[in-house]
């Protein structure tokens, strides 16, 4: 770690991380950055829908989905009782991480009472998405939502759970069955589906995994407890990111749990005032999946999420690639871009695709009104930018200076309901780029004049220090910009 970063965390024993956006901010990457400097790591929330990319010290890729992505650096992980589990998945993960390690795994750990998915979950999230019909939440299909749903209803099976005797599986399982049972008989008899697991194959599967999750099983609130009286170093890391927030977010096109900065007290079990700063990743050009409001959005949501599948082989052919883009930019610098245009070139740039399902993302301008409510809520010592060299070699760009509904000016940090959120006019200001490429650019010495001087204006506008500035996907490629 750059020692001046290591300096400025030195007094924060305990930190947050977590995206100011809809996700895909390159939180893994910042988490990476900072965690050699701690001695655990912490997920509080979010499943198997979250999709973290980060490298060995060696250079070796690792996806995470549901382990911390401290793994990659040989820390302790720990799954706080706010996450929702796959176990399944779970295991499939950790022999991926072993063959990518090729080492012993450090110290992971499961909390006994997260809600566990069954195949039930996934079978219900399909139906409910069916039954909203063009308002479909869009979700990765992984059963987060039924979930978290059914554990607030006090039906939900628990990790811990798989410890049990098969017989007490059954009677657990039974009254959660009987529930459903209605929307299943309806998903057979329409033709949906053609078989729903019996409690007796659920119940086996649970008592298959037993043998090989027993060990990672604890109260993972105590074993924190017990390392925050040692004075050890803990990284909390969240999943998706505030605009995904079951309470602020865009409901209801959220995920399920708490994405924000508090949700790593309600989901770790440790009291407020252990958590000393909060550090929030924010994407210079925001995108979104699935439904829901996206003010600063460039091009229609169906047409830019499905544009990466139909044209793989921009995504693939560095050659076809650069002709792509080298038409667009000059499209844009011109004046002559669409939405579409934008969107395309901004797609293509940033390989917008999803880490989980490998849908395009939509891209959306700067959006300083939403990072001003984002701030708001999470309330964050430092921002770190991501994503910062793709305005690179660009003229100008608009960005979104601020929300208007029904005429009127909303205030700093203020947002109308979701359903309002779709009505607000956008007002723009264009902001001057830069011609030189700053990829890779690890010094804010190294940053030509316009990019430290757009950094210097939406500093002032969100009124947060950014501390670190993302200029490509390598380790090193960050700029830190001290205190």
């Amino acid at each position: 770690m750059n020692k001046e970063l290591e300096e400025i965390l030195e007094q924060y024993r305990n930190l947050v991380v977590v995206g100011g956006n809809w996700g895909d901010e390159g939180k893994g990457k910042v988490i990476d950055l900072v965690m050699s400097r701690y001695d655990q790591t912490v997920r509080f929330s979010g499943g198997a829908n979250a999709g973290h990319t980060v490298y060995t010290p060696s250079g070796k890729k690792l996806v995470s989905h549901l382990i911390p992505c401290g793994l990659a650096q040989g820390k302790e992980c720990i799954m706080g009782r706010g996450e929702l589990v796959d176990l399944s998945l779970f295991l499939k993960e950790l022999d991926d991480s072993k063959k990518v390690l090729g080492t012993e795994l450090p110290n992971i750990w499961l909390d006994e009472m997260s809600p566990l998915w069954t195949p039930w979950h996934s079978l219900l999230e399909a139906w409910l998405e069916k039954a909203k019909g063009a308002d479909k939440v869009g979700t990765t299909g992984k059963g987060i939502g039924p979930l978290e749903g059914l554990y607030k209803l006090r039906m939900s099976p628990l990790v811990g759970h798989v410890l049990l005797p098969k017989e007490k599986i059954i009677v657990m399982l039974e009254p959660l069955r009987l529930a459903l049972l209605p929307i299943f008989n309806e998903m057979v008899s329409s033709g949906a589906v053609a078989h729903i697991p019996t409690v007796e194959e659920v119940a086996d599967a649970m008592v298959d995994l037993s043998p090989n999750v027993k060990q990672y099983i604890t109260d993972t609130s105590f074993l924190l407890s017990k390392a925050v009286e040692d004075k050890k170093r803990i990284l909390f890391e969240g999943a998706q990111a505030l605009g995904l927030d079951s309470y602020w977010g865009t409901y209801p096109f959220v995920s399920s749990g708490n994405s924000a900065a508090f949700g790593a007290a309600a989901g770790t079990g440790l009291p407020m005032g252990v958590f000393d700063a909060t550090l929030m990743v924010v994407k210079t050009l925001p995108t979104r999946v699935g439904g829901g409001p996206f003010p600063s959005e460039m091009w229609e949501r169906m047409e830019a999420m499905s544009f990466a599948k139909e044209h793989g082989q921009l995504f693939a052919d560095k050659n076809l690639a650069a002709a792509f883009l080298s038409e667009k930019l000059e499209k844009i610098n011109s004046g002559q871009a669409s939405g579409a245009d934008m969107s395309q070139y901004f797609q293509v740039l940033g390989d917008e695709r999803g880490a989980t399902t490998g849908r395009g993302r939509s891209v959306g301008y700067l959006d300083i009104p939403w990072l001003q409510y984002a701030i708001r809520i999470n309330g964050p010592k430092w921002l770190a930018l991501t994503r910062f060299d793709m305005l690179s070699k660009v003229r100008s760009l608009p960005v979104v200076v601020g929300y208007k509904l029904d005429g009127n000016l909303l205030g700093k940090g203020q947002l109308p309901p979701p359903w309002k959120l779709g009505d607000v006019e956008v007002v723009t200001e264009e902001w001057e780029c830069w011609e030189e490429d700053i990829f890779g650019t690890s010094s804010e010495e190294s940053l030509p004049h316009g990019a430290r001087k757009f950094l210097l204006k939406l500093e002032k506008s969100l009124g947060v220090p950014i501390l670190l500035v993302g200029t490509g996907p390598a380790r090193e490629a960050m700029v830190i910009r001290g205190s």
